[in-house]
């Protein structure tokens, strides 16, 4: 039974080697020379953890290196923690980038180390419920979101998380109600720990290189209508909802001042770079709990559900931010944005309306010398009601 189990032990762990291989290649070659930053650094450092620690556990085992092997493992058992930080940084968020390379260190010196086979199974089993706490961390993280919640290609691997977290749970639990019984129980363990961390591994490539391909530019018209379709959608459900509690929720438009002379002066590759950042910034600053959309290139649209006076705060800090953009020195001029802010209170719940009011708005806002904000009230009401307003 033990030969059967450890010719499996193999198998998996080739099978593992060629799938973490792949998935370096894939977020090195796609994801972080297309869009280098924090997320996908840490997705890198990630599979790459995950593709050494592997080759290492089956030298180990081919060899009959057993510090190696014991090492490797612990190694492992680290990257779903940075694969953490990544997301949590992506989401312009506290990354914690130090938590899964602790993890590794700690475990792969814990099992290499272990006197006996009770104990290191027992630690085993620790080290890998340490490391599924980090899928269920990112589960919570991904849960506070509507946007990332319908996020189609991240579902997958919250899904797969869950059932990490579950199986980290039982495996621990497991070995104090029923205790090492043999050479089977690591063995076994170690079974069950590879083959869920090749589902594991395919689902956050999926996450990683296809969340990156679809943001960076690649198919982006497909995408990106696809993307502010499903803002409208939740953003429209939410508002729905809100209407039977008289909650305080708004819509704020930004949009890039002097978008026409930066696109044209400086091309339409800083533009596009600059629209990113500008959706970033703006992601970055208001609250988890906002949905943020972009209806097209040099605009963003936020719904946050805030008071008025948290609202003004929030508008004034994001305009701060955008006068701090560069895209590598190709802008011709110092890039602003301009505010439109329609408040539900005012205007009811339909998320059209707001938007449009707020568009108005920040319209307004633009033409008044731009870098600032204007609430929609009588004035941008006029201005739609009279073309001559616009002129």
């Amino acid at each position: 039974m033990t030969d059967l189990i450890a010719e499996s032990g193999i198998d998996l762990g080739i099978a593992q080697a060629v799938i973490t291989t792949l998935a370096t290649m894939l977020t090195i070659g796609i994801a972080f020379l297309v869009k280098p930053g924090r997320a996908t650094l840490y997705w890198g450092f990630a599979f790459a953890l995950s593709m050494i620690a592997t080759y290492g556990v089956v030298a180990g085992e081919l060899t009959g290196a057993e510090g190696l092997r014991r090492a490797s493992l612990g190694a492992l058992l680290g990257a779903p923690g940075l694969l953490w930080s990544g997301f949590r940084a992506a989401w312009r968020l506290r990354p914690h980038v130090w938590a899964g390379p602790a993890l590794a260190a700690v475990a792969a010196v814990v099992l290499a180390t272990a006197s006996d086979l009770a104990w290191f199974t027992m630690a085993y089993r620790a080290a890998f419920f340490a490391a599924s706490v980090f899928a269920a961390l990112f589960v919570l993280d991904w849960a506070r979101s509507a946007a990332r919640r319908s996020d189609g290609l991240v579902l997958p691997l919250a899904i797969v998380s869950i059932a990490f977290f579950v199986t980290g749970t039982a495996t621990l639990i497991g070995g104090f109600v029923f205790p090492p019984s043999g050479g089977d129980d690591p063995q076994l363990v170690r079974l069950v720990s590879s083959a869920g961390m090749l589902v594991y591994v395919a689902c956050a490539v999926v996450a990683v290189v296809g969340t990156t391909a679809r943001d960076s530019g690649i198919g982006r018209a497909a995408a990106g209508s696809t993307a502010w379709q499903q803002f409208e959608r939740i953003a429209g459900d939410r508002l729905l909802r809100a209407a039977s509690t008289s909650e305080p929720w708004s819509v704020v438009y930004f949009t890039l001042d002097d978008a026409r002379d930066i696109r044209q002066t400086a091309g339409g590759t800083a533009f596009g770079r600059l629209s990113e950042r500008l959706v970033d910034e703006v992601r970055g600053v208001f609250p988890p709990e906002s949905d943020v959309g972009s209806p097209a290139a040099g605009s963003v649209v936020v719904l946050v559900p805030r008071p008025e006076i948290a609202v003004r705060d929030l508008m004034r800090l994001s305009l701060e931010r955008v006068t701090l953009l560069d895209v590598h020195g190709a802008l011709p001029i110092r890039p602003t944005a301009s505010a439109g802010w329609a408040p539900a209170s005012v205007l009811g719940y339909d998320l059209d309306a707001l938007v449009y009011t707020g568009r108005e708005a920040a319209a307004l806002a633009s033409e008044k010398g731009g870098d600032r904000w204007e609430r929609v009230g009588a004035t941008v009401v006029e201005r739609l009601i009279s073309p001559s307003e616009r002129l």
